[in-house]
């Protein structure tokens, strides 16, 4: 896999300013990336959002918006994984996307 999550932290949460039941908050996540004996350390900043309410305690709210950033971070890196010939064509998707 050419891709290792290192580090995911949640940063900067709150309520959003007008919608009701939702909470806002910035995910940090350092990911490692991995090719032909070369490794690249990218810190990536997801902002993400999930519906909440007041009867959910504090880690609840807080693997909603985790669960939220995985889904981002799945994406991302699977997309990240395409190989692109010269020509910007594409080729087929590497074994782990």
């Amino acid at each position: 896999m050419p891709f290792e999550i290192r580090a995911c932290s949640i940063d900067n949460m709150h309520r959003h300013p007008v919608l009701p039941g939702r909470t806002l908050a910035q995910v940090k996540v350092m990911l490692r990336e991995i090719r032909s004996k070369e490794t690249y350390d990218h810190d990536l900043t997801l902002k993400v959002w999930a519906d909440t309410d007041d009867r959910m305690s504090p880690s609840d709210v807080k693997t909603a918006l985790l669960a939220r950033a995985a889904a981002i971070l799945k994406r991302t890196v699977s997309v990240a994984e395409i190989q692109m010939n010269g020509d910007g064509s594409y080729t087929r998707l590497t074994p782990s996307g």
